[in-house]
């Protein structure tokens, strides 16, 4: 059964801001944590990962993926790449230049998520660890997502992933 992961909770965004506040630690674990610094580097990193020292999965976007991979590939840290709207260059050269993916369907345009709902679902469902989509689409395929053995994010207006 897919794992429903609750944005604020189970998911977070860190920050540069985040960083230069210098949050205390938390108790519980992230289940994953998206990672937004506008430039990142080792000093971030080290923070992030202190931390968040019970966490060991990360999403990242395309703008930084050189780093994130160089950093994240020397490590025991897992990473998705998720789509963003600014980056998306369309599904399926996403999913080709991509081995471990987050999709936010709540991104693709209209005419991609009703490919990817009405037609695609399941074979998506199938090469994708993570997704992110509305209450009512997750409604919808609930029988389908229930299963799945990935993750599944419902997306909250209040928390930005």
């Amino acid at each position: 059964m897919a794992i429903l992961a609750i944005p604020g909770r189970d998911i977070i965004r860190v920050t540069d801001q985040d960083y230069l506040n210098d949050e205390p630690n938390l108790d519980s674990k992230v289940h994953i944590i998206r990672l937004d610094f506008n430039s990142p580097n080792d000093t971030k990193m080290r923070w992030v990962i202190d931390k968040f020292y019970k966490t060991n999965r990360f999403v990242v976007d395309l703008q930084n993926i050189k780093y994130y991979n160089f950093y994240l590939k020397r490590t025991n840290y897992k990473y998705y790449v998720i789509n963003t709207n600014v980056l998306w260059k369309g599904l399926i050269s996403f999913y080709k230049r991509n081995n471990k993916v987050l999709l936010d369907i709540t991104k693709l345009t209209r005419q991609e998520q009703n490919f990817v709902l009405n037609i695609a679902f399941e074979d998506v469902l199938n090469n994708t660890e993570v997704i992110l989509l509305e209450e009512i689409q997750y409604i919808d395929k609930f029988d389908i997502i229930k299963k799945w053995k990935g993750n599944c994010i419902i997306n909250d207006p209040k928390y930005k992933i």
